[in-house]
Order: C-alpha cells, then structure tokens, then sequence
C-alpha cells in the first residue's frame, strides 16, 4: 500500500499544469459512466481532502488489509460478519450482525427451493416458510427472516426463477407462499420491463409490459393476503407495484395491513422510505415522518437503525452533492454515523468517486460488497478505487478474477488496463483497452485513454491516427480526438495541422478550458 504522498505529488503535479495539448490528461473512468472534471480541479479537490481527513493512513491502510482477510472467507455470512467497519465510524454491532444475516442468511436457499420444487415437495417448502412465519412473528432473534428469504430467492427477473414459481404454484395452487413469490418475481420483471429511464424516455412497449406485469403481480400478491395476511413479504412487494404504478392509496392499505402485523417491520419501512424520496412523487417531510416512525421501533427490530441514514433524502444527496472537501467528511461522518442499507452505500461510492474521493469510495463500496457481494458494477469501480489510492496489487487481483466473472463487461478491462498502465507496463495496458474496444467500439473514454498511450508514451503515430479518427467520428464535439490529431500532426510530423487548428478554433474556440491548447496549435504553425 502506497503512502498518502503519492497522491499530494499527483495534485501538486496536475495543479501546476496548464496545456491540455502538450500533456494530455484523461481523467479515470467512473464504472458505467463518463469521466469526470478535469484532473487539476479534481487533483486539488483530493489534496483539500487529504489535508482534513477524518482517520489517518494506517487507519485506512488497517481497514484494505481487514477487508481483504475478510473478503477470502468463501461463506458469505461469515465473511459479512467478520468485516471491519469504516476507519473512525462507531457501526452498531448489534446493526450490521442483523444486516448481514438479512442480506446473506435465508431461512430456505435458492438451492434447497429449486430441489424441493423440481422434486415435487412444494408442501414441505410451504410447512418451512410457515415456521420461518412464525418465527418472524414471535423470536426476537428472527426479525424479518421470511421477508430476508423472499428478497434472496424470489426477488429477481429471471426465467428459471418465474418458471420455478410457476411449478409450485401448479403444485400448491391454493398456497399463500407461492402466490406472495409470484408477486414478487411480477414486480421484479415489471421493473426491468419498465427501465431506468425517465418516463419521457422510455418507449411505449416498455411501459405496457410493465404495466401488464404489475397487474399479474397485485393479482397474485392480494390472492396471497387474502388466504394467509401473515404472509408479510406480500406487503413490501405490494408498497413498490404502488410506487411504479403511482397508487398511493393502494401502498397505504398495504403498508397499514403489514404493519398491524408486524409493527417494526424493516421491509415495510423501508419501502415506505423509498417511496417518500421526491423523485418518487414523495417529500423530505413525508420521508422525515416515514423514518421517525421507523425509528419508534427500532428497539424491537435493529434493522430499522439502517433507515435512518436516508433522512432528509440523503440517497439522492451522497450520490449527486456538489460537495466541498469538508461535506464529503460531513457525509462520511454524519450521514454514515449508523451503517446504512446497500443502496446508500452504491450511491455514496459513486458520488464520491465522481467527486474524487477514491478513499472514501473505496470504503463505501467495500461495505456495500460486506452485505451484496453480487454488485458488478460495485466491484468494478472499486478495482478503479484502488488503483487510485496505490492498492495496484489487490486491484490486479480483483480485476482478474473479474474478467474470469464478466468475460464481456468492458468496464473491467478498462479497469484493468488502467491498472497496468498505472504500474507503467504499456503492452499489457493496450491489450485491455482493445478488448475493451472489441467489445464497445464507440466507447470514447477508452479510445481516449489508448489514443494517448498511443501518442503521447509509445509514439505509434499510424496507431494514434486511427484512434483519434474513431474518436473525431464517434464525438466529433469531443476535444480529445482533435488534440491527439493535432500533436501527432506537430510531433511526427504530419500535414493538416492548420486545417485541424482551424476546425478545433471552430468548435472549441469559446471553451475557456481548451484556450491553452489553441495557443499551442498557434505557436506550431508558426
């Protein structure tokens, strides 16, 4: 592990430099998005960070070095359990013991429900969930098991799992178990179904076929109620068909009949909390009320802890925040004070990887990793976390183990890539970023990053050509592939610098950002 002076000598580096075209910068790649602000305004922002942090650096060395013991136990719960919490963060035990058993401890595996189901003993799987009922209702040591393994093992779009259900339900027509699963795995589907775009931007067949699955899903999901109100998964599953469907009335009926029965139930909360965010239609005060009442409980059921981090609609805040140095520590300090739920945590790591904090990225998405270690993308960006922080030989590791994962996932070659061209060995670098490419032609970030290589370390001049054609074709208002043109062009040489100068003065003349490089185009020519 690398000490915290490799990254004060990056910002001070990257602070003193002006031209953008004598040294180009392109700046890591976020998993799944695009790069961020310029290196020298991040670089800055990273060194202001650095100079306040809330725990040392052998405090944050401590917590890679526990987490990676951790993450070598092969049994998830284990290794949830024997996870280190955030450098100078209090964590509840009693919290995360709970969470970690939620996320990873089924009261009946995907394994044993496939077996039973495909061997006929759909009745013994309903006598299970039954007593998993019953304990949920009565111990204090099983709060929301049922809800914990209807998350775990229905809670998905897949065919396998909707044909699965199927079965049972053939079996067991009548079963309040089977028709809450089917429900469940409605609502699910509907969700993919729908997207993750805006309701303007997503086509019209989507939302039909989400619609349609949302009514198979209230179907079955008010049959299972009918026959056994108990069966409290019904409930939470019936709070997020409201939410897509924007039927308030029918997620307060489900939420007041759930909760009559289990007054401290974290998926109900949970879900109310989720659907109170104003992206959904709700408020800050509706949210406020949501967790304050949440928290009333709390005594009877530990999960309801995790609720409190999203207070005042923090989710959208860690992750989208123009945050100053000393409201990133905020965040860390305050709104992470308790250990929050896998969605708090993603949005936290991806906020604070776009606001160049690679240490505290690393940390929430490792914690998001202790409790859902199936986040690809969670692992993806944390492979280009630690490559920031100097941590190149677990990011190597990871990376590999990756690609062995996700075979066609680009990001990780690129996040591997950017490990070896971190350790300064080119040819394993550009081998990974042409995988990449094969696998994403247009993406601009890699043809970037390769075009630079290209350019600016190996001089491959007919190599970097090409790159940056692909680039001035795919983002022709993308200054990257006029600049590596232009210093191919001044550097090997080549003919056209004028036309190029003429055509970036063109399209980036008013850009204060590329005023740098126009002059040196200028001084070239003359």
């Amino acid at each position: 592990m690398k000490s915290y002076g490799r990254w004060l000598r990056i910002a001070a580096f990257a602070m003193s430099s002006t031209t953008i075209f004598a040294t180009q910068i392109v700046p890591p790649k976020p998993s799944g998005a695009t790069p961020s602000a310029s290196a020298a305004v991040n670089s800055a922002t990273l060194l202001q960070w650095l100079l306040s942090s809330p725990f040392s650096k052998n405090e944050f060395e401590q917590f890679l070095a526990d987490a990676k013991r951790a993450e070598a136990i092969h049994d998830p719960l284990k290794r949830c359990l024997s996870y280190p919490e955030p450098p100078s963060l209090a964590w509840s035990k009693t919290v995360t013991s709970a969470y970690c058993h939620f996320q990873l401890d089924p009261l009946v595996s995907p394994t044993v429900v496939r077996e039973l189901i495909r061997t006929n003993r759909a009745a013994e799987l309903d006598r299970r969930l039954a007593r998993g009922m019953k304990a949920q209702l009565s111990r204090t040591n099983a709060q929301g098991v049922l809800d914990s393994t209807y998350s775990i093992d229905f809670k998905n779009d897949s065919e396998e799992t909707r044909a699965l259900i199927d079965a049972w339900k053939r079996q067991s027509p009548k079963s309040a178990f089977a028709l809450a699963a089917s429900g469940t795995s409605y609502v699910q589907m509907a969700q993919s179904a729908r997207g993750t775009d805006s309701s303007q931007a997503t086509p019209e067949n989507n939302l039909e076929s989400m619609h349609r699955l949302m009514e198979n899903a209230r179907e079955d999901l008010d049959e299972a109620v009918l026959i056994d109100p108990r069966v409290l998964p019904a409930y939470g599953s019936m709070i997020l068909a409201a939410a897509f469907e924007g039927d308030s009335e029918y997620a307060t009926n489900a939420a007041r009949r759930g909760l009559a029965i289990d007054p401290a139930n974290y998926s109900i909360y949970a879900r109310l909390a989720w659907k109170a965010q104003p992206k959904w239609g709700g408020s800050i005060p509706m949210m406020q009320r949501v967790i304050a009442q949440a928290a009333a409980h709390a005594a009877d059921n530990p999960l309801l802890r995790l609720i409190s981090s999203e207070s005042n609609d923090a989710e959208d805040y860690v992750s989208d925040c123009n945050c100053s140095p000393a409201e990133e520590i905020d965040i860390y300090k305050r709104v992470f004070a308790e250990a929050g739920p896998v969605g708090m945590l993603l949005s936290a790591g991806s906020g604070a990887e776009s606001r160049n904090a690679p240490i505290l990225s690393t940390i929430y998405r490792s914690e998001s990793l202790r409790f859902d270690p199936t986040q690809l993308n969670a692992r993806i960006g944390r492979v280009s976390n630690l490559t920031d922080v100097g941590d190149t030989q677990w990011a190597l590791s990871e990376a590999n183990a990756l690609v062995a994962i996700a075979p066609q996932n680009e990001n990780i070659f690129d996040a591997r890539g950017r490990i070896y061209q971190t350790l300064g060995d080119l040819t394993h670098a550009v081998q990974d970023f042409e995988r990449a490419l094969r696998i994403s032609p247009e993406d601009t970030w890699t043809l970037s990053t390769l075009g630079s290589i290209y350019v600016y370390s190996v001089h491959d001049w007919d190599k970097g050509w090409e790159i940056s054609s692909r680039l001035i074709q795919a983002a022709p208002d993308n200054p990257q592939g006029w600049l590596l043109r232009a210093r191919i062009q001044r550097d090997q040489p080549r003919a056209g610098l004028n036309e190029t100068e003429a055509d970036f003065v063109a399209r980036f003349g008013d850009d204060p950002k590329q005023q740098a490089a126009i002059e040196e185009m200028r001084a070239a020519l003359k």
